[in-house]
């Protein structure tokens, strides 16, 4: 089958950055695409937008959404998943509402995920802070652990692309899912392909403008802000919550039974037995260092 790629953007309220995306993706050269847009009831005018361009261009389409809202932004990127069985497509990439894209990211994209023979793929990205005017590099590329995916995503969900195939896996084990509130559909996809054994290509470069601001659900924010806002999050058991969510529902329980386990009993003997093995939980030393620090004295 030629190679076509389906992009899926979930939107909310997001106008005021959207028709920069829009034409980063319009912009996409070397590759046969088709943007497939859900809106989750936006209150601005980012649907009157999204009408404009997708009756300037048939290769954009305004998923209906029937009235139905979900209240989250992995629960948008799932409907899309959901809708469609994506038969007359060989990919499908993540796009959100509000980064720009280089000219060359799906093309680079398809051409690393043939070059490794892999199902999954995402990149490193330029993080630009809207308030403090700065922009800086994300490493997410580095080599993965035995266990990563069920501690975090591979990347930002906006960088992933995804085979046909592997997104029928996705939908299959994701259809019986009632809420994705609080939850993220990045991080579920990577834990889904790792448990199910997809061959995942990780590429050095950055391929996104992934731009920051006060309404991003979650991201990359200026370093005492991010800490501040993190550390909240990690006092409200929010983390540990999300590890056992993803571990569930990507089958992770069965593939990484005793570190589930642990995680769930959360005494102090099993703490510090997750302590002695944080090296194979995330991919960066930085990251496998302050995870020791949560897993001691914020795992709720």
């Amino acid at each position: 089958m030629k190679e076509k790629i389906a992009v899926l953007m979930a939107t909310y309220n997001g106008s005021k950055y959207l028709e920069e995306q829009l034409i980063s993706i319009i912009a996409q050269a070397n590759i046969e695409w088709h943007l497939f847009v859900r809106d989750d009831g936006s209150t601005d005018n980012t649907v009157s937008l999204l009408r404009l361009y997708a009756d300037k261009y048939e290769n954009i389409t305004i998923v209906d959404n029937f009235g139905e809202f979900t209240g989250s932004a992995a629960g948008n990127f799932f409907k899309l998943v959901h809708f469609s069985d994506y038969s007359g497509f060989t990919h499908i990439s993540f796009a959100d509402q509000d980064d720009i894209w280089s000219p060359g990211k799906l093309r680079t994209a398809l051409d690393c995920m043939a070059l490794e023979g892999a199902g999954g793929y995402s990149s490193n990205l330029v993080s630009y802070d809207n308030v403090m005017r700065r922009a800086s590099y994300i490493d997410k590329s580095q080599a993965q652990k035995d266990f990563d995916y069920l501690f975090q995503g591979a990347s930002a969900g906006c960088t992933y692309v995804i085979t046909q195939q592997v997104c029928a896996l996705i939908k299959a084990k994701t259809l019986a899912i009632d809420s994705f509130k609080g939850r993220s559909h990045d991080w579920l996809i990577y834990a889904i392909c790792r448990v199910n054994e997809v061959k995942w290509a990780l590429d050095r470069e950055a391929h996104i403008f992934y731009r920051q601001h006060a309404t991003n659900v979650y991201g990359s924010m200026s370093a005492f802000q991010g800490l501040v806002s993190r550390i909240k999050l990690l006092r409200s058991g929010w983390y540990r919550n999300n590890i056992l969510w993803v571990a569930d529902k990507s089958g992770s329980k069965e593939s990484a039974a005793k570190i589930v386990e642990l995680i769930e009993r959360n005494g102090l003997l099993d703490k510090l037995k997750l302590l002695q093995m944080t090296c194979l939980f995330r991919r960066g030393k930085k990251e496998s260092y302050f995870l020791k620090f949560i897993i001691l004295f914020l795992f709720k």
